[in-house]
């Protein structure tokens, strides 16, 4: 059992033990002079220190550590070639034949053409005109007008 809860129950018994007493206080004495009043103060001051003790000495929230985002190293595996065994092969046969392929297959193709290389011919990049030069006339500067300053009365 976790210290704190028993620390509750001892701070739970004083409060209802300072309920007892302080039920028990007659209507119209002074608190002080009271018989039981000291009883119910006593009683009030452990069961708040007890509670706060359980509640000092209570579990702390556990963070889980997490786990970084990177992958497990990868090992290198070495596998052994396993040795195949050769099975004999035979040569694929053709498909068959169809009356289309039959027909295109007995027509004799023509030689290919040898194709000759032709001259290069020149680049001729076109020569751009420079613009020609617009002449700005010069401006004047403007004048730059000055504020007053306000005559201090």
């Amino acid at each position: 059992m976790r210290s704190d809860y028993g620390l509750y129950g001892v701070a739970l018994i004083c409060f209802i033990l300072a309920a007892v007493f302080a039920g028990s206080l007659v209507p119209g004495y002074p608190f002080p002079e009271a018989p039981g009043a000291t009883a119910t103060a006593v009683f009030l001051l452990i069961g708040v220190i007890a509670a706060a003790v359980g509640y000092s000495a209570r579990p702390k929230a556990v963070i889980p550590a997490t786990e970084s985002t990177l992958p497990p190293p990868l090992t290198p595996t070495i596998e052994e070639p396993t040795p195949i065994a050769e099975e004999p092969t035979t040569p694929p046969l053709p498909p068959p034949t169809t009356p289309l392929e039959e027909v295109s297959a007995s027509l004799e193709p023509e030689p290919p053409q040898p194709i000759e290389p032709s001259e290069p011919s020149p680049v001729v990049t076109p020569v751009e005109e420079p613009a020609p030069i617009e002449t700005v006339a010069e401006e004047k500067p403007k004048t730059t007008r000055r504020r007053r300053k306000k005559a201090v009365a």
